[in-house]
């Protein structure tokens, strides 16, 4: 029986491995047949902008080739659901330009309303 599980990322993606890690579990809930949605809220919203360049670690793990964000979402696109508070997108002035392409905004009351129909919530 398949499983809806939302993974929650709530910590931009400067120095922190969390919304980089968040993509591949997502990944690996639709392998097994579950329903994956990635959702970026507070920080968290960072991830979604376009271009950006982002290390994880201390500065010798940012030195080397590590892949980015947006080419993980890129890269799984087609397969897992990826989602971003609108409020959130607003308080931080990112604009719909800056926004990686497939990626859709949800209001507070859709988040609502996608946790508590989802079986498993997971927070980063």
């Amino acid at each position: 029986m398949s499983k809806k599980v939302n993974i929650i990322v709530t910590q931009p993606p400067y120095g922190k491995e969390d919304a980089f890690s968040a993509i591949p579990m997502g990944s690996s809930q639709v392998a097994v047949g579950n329903d994956a949605t990635l959702i970026f809220v507070s920080g968290g919203v960072h991830s979604i902008v376009k271009g950006q360049k982002t290390g994880y670690g201390d500065l010798a793990v940012w030195s080397k080739d590590v892949p980015s964000v947006e080419a993980e979402i890129t890269r799984n696109i087609e397969t897992v659901s990826f989602f971003a508070l609108d409020s959130d997108i607003e308080k931080r002035g990112i604009s719909d330009s800056e926004i990686i392409s497939g990626v859709k905004k949800l209001s507070l009351d859709e988040l609502t309303d996608k946790i508590l129909e989802a079986d498993v919530n997971l927070v980063f």
